[in-house]
């Protein structure tokens, strides 16, 4: 049976055919934007001069727009369907070692379809398992046959390949223990290569988002000398007035965000979430100091945020002349506080990761020790403690306190987990006790528990050079950022003086009249130069909004790479916060200095 296209998939799922969907869907969605279209250009002014979207903006938003919207329509339900197979080979790797572990059981006196039924916590993958189970119950089709039905519609490549080896397995008659085991290699090879594919994909992200943003910068210092050069006001100016000579700054500055969304969003739907942290809910010491720090680092960060917005306000016009030297430090200046709980966070999470890296010694250790001794576990636990394992020794030690003192084994375990603060742990630890118990075998159990953790461990390690690579990219990518923005504004700056001083030469000269002579080469500035101070104002203040956008951009997508959770993301935002803040103000100071460069 072929499997379907992405597009295919996609139209199953909605459950309508092609021209429906484009009805409604598609043409909904492009005349929606086309509403909306009007609704903002009715709302800014109508079309006429002076407008934000006078002349041929305005016709460009009526195009655009629904175009936009209509693309996205389309695209959202393939978007949807890569969202699924990124979140289904997520699991991939941990749901066939502990079907392998299962296995290693009585496994003849049930179905297959039993042990699949048992998959629950595994989300997209978990919703897979049910599609199977329903075709199954509540239509009577044999599972082979159910397992290829599920295969075609798959938005998983890796997925569809198992269940159609495992449809052939079962009507082949091989032994259904023998098939997991062999399921271990095979899938683990197939999500090694699909783990190289998505970080050679990133690679190539990464250089189109280079690009975008440079290209982006571009337009950004095109919209900048535009506005000074050929934008005129007043200080009077209505806020509709202000906007429209603002407009292509502010449609550089939408493309500029978008560039930063679309990048976001393409580094999420490729590379899988890698949380590091285990998800419980036992009150740790970590956990009760980080609530802690992080309650206290709010508070101040709140009542240093209020103290700069009065400072700010009561002197505007100083620091909005400088904003380009100071606006960013002023910025993040009151969220530093917030770097104590990232702090913390960060540390705990390069000691989950040491404990990651010991975690397949110890489990192959135990699982031996249990199948050469057979004793009760506080017995197979403190039988290991003559063995070095690094950081977890702590917490192995802690286990052994608890099992001794005869709490239940599941709680200790629990606790156990817990202590390591390790979503890798957590989980396979889950994984080692429930096959050991159904099937008897602890040794071989922890060894199939140790190779997967091993090959994930792996994948990780490329998977952080890959991080590390972006985060030196963000970094340089920001600083040539804000050199070149703080570039432009000197040189707009500049340029903004010195017309505004020749203007004011022409006091009594007819300007039109020398225009005319001079082939159109007055400028509209050399007119009206009274809005030039208040248009280099205003692209400061921009320009560091769009530095705010790149920031958290960088920031979410080095953290998807690297793993880490938003406590992590928001640290990793400060600290190139600061970076853009000191870069500004010496790039600020350094042009200053050497004004004269720009002079005429």
């Amino acid at each position: 049976m072929q499997r379907m296209s992405m597009w295919q998939i996609a139209l199953r799922r909605l459950e309508m055919p092609v021209l429906r969907f484009l009805a409604l869907f598609v043409g909904g969605a492009a005349a929606a934007g086309f509403f909306m279209a009007i609704l903002i250009i009715t709302l800014t002014g109508g079309l006429a001069e002076g407008a934000l979207f006078s002349g041929i903006s305005g016709f460009l938003l009526l195009l655009f727009l629904p175009l936009l919207s209509g693309g996205a329509a389309i695209v959202f339900p393939i978007l949807d369907v890569q969202r699924s197979a990124t979140l289904i080979e997520k699991e991939m790797h941990m749901f066939i070692t502990r079907m392998g572990i299962l296995s290693l059981g009585e496994v003849g006196a049930q179905s297959i379809f039993d042990i699949l039924k048992q998959m629950r916590d595994y989300g997209e993958l978990a919703t897979e398992v049910q599609r199977i189970e329903t075709l199954v119950d509540k239509w009577h089709t044999s599972l082979p046959e159910a397992s290829r039905i599920v295969a075609q519609q798959s938005p998983s490549p890796l997925w569809a390949d198992f269940l159609d080896r495992m449809a052939f397995s079962i009507e082949a008659g091989q032994p259904i223990d023998e098939f997991m085991r062999s399921e271990q290699e095979t899938i683990a090879e197939q999500y090694t290569t699909l783990y190289d594919t998505r970080l050679e994909s990133v690679d190539t992200m990464k250089e189109i988002y280079v690009s975008l943003v440079s290209a982006g910068l571009f337009g950004l210092v095109i919209a900048g000398i535009h506005l000074v050069l050929f934008e005129t006001g007043s200080p009077t100016d209505a806020p509709i007035e202000i906007a429209s000579r603002l407009r292509f700054l502010l449609l550089a500055s939408l493309l500029f965000t978008i560039v930063q969304i679309g990048g976001v969003m393409s580094f999420n739907s490729t590379i899988p979430e890698d949380p590091t942290f285990a998800r419980d809910e036992m009150d740790t010491p970590f956990r009760v100091n980080f609530l802690r720090a992080l309650v206290g680092a709010s508070l101040i960060t709140m009542v240093l945020f209020a103290i700069t917005v009065i400072v700010i306000l009561a002197s505007w016009q100083e620091v909005s002349a400088q904003w380009d030297r100071y606006g960013l430090l002023l910025i993040v200046a009151p969220l530093s506080p917030m770097m104590i709980p990232a702090f913390m966070v960060g540390r705990e999470e390069s000691q989950v990761l040491r404990r990651d890296e010991t975690y397949p010694d110890f489990i192959r250790a135990l699982g031996g020790t249990a199948q050469a001794r057979s004793a009760e576990p506080s017995a197979t636990i403190k039988a290991l403690r003559g063995i070095d394992f690094g950081v977890l020794d702590n917490s192995i030690d802690r286990l052994e306190k608890r099992l001794s003192t005869r709490i239940d084994s599941d709680r200790a375990w629990d606790y156990f987990t817990a202590d390591t603060n390790s979503a890798v742990i957590s989980r396979y630890t889950r994984i080692y006790i429930e096959g050991s118990q159904s099937s008897g075998q602890p040794a071989a159990t922890a060894e199939m528990v140790s190779r997967s953790v091993g090959n994930l461990l792996s994948l990780r390690r490329r998977r952080a050079l890959s991080a590390n690579t972006m985060r030196g990219v963000a970094l340089g990518l920001l600083i040539a950022t804000v050199t070149s923005l703080n570039v432009t504004i000197a040189i707009v700056l500049k340029l903004g003086d010195s017309i505004a001083g020749v203007a004011e030469g022409f006091v009594e000269t007819d300007v039109s009249a020398l225009s005319r002579f001079g082939s159109d080469l007055a400028l509209p500035v050399m007119e009206d130069a009274s809005a030039v101070g208040e248009n280099i104002r205003m692209f400061k203040i921009i320009v560091s909004i769009l530095i705010l956008f790149q920031v958290a951009a960088v920031s979410m997508i080095s953290n998807r790479l690297r793993g880490g959770g938003k406590t992590t993301a928001l640290g990793q935002a400060i600290q190139l916060l600061w970076v853009a803040g000191i870069t500004s103000f010496l790039t600020s100071v350094v042009l200053e200095s050497a004004s004269g460069i720009f002079g005429v």
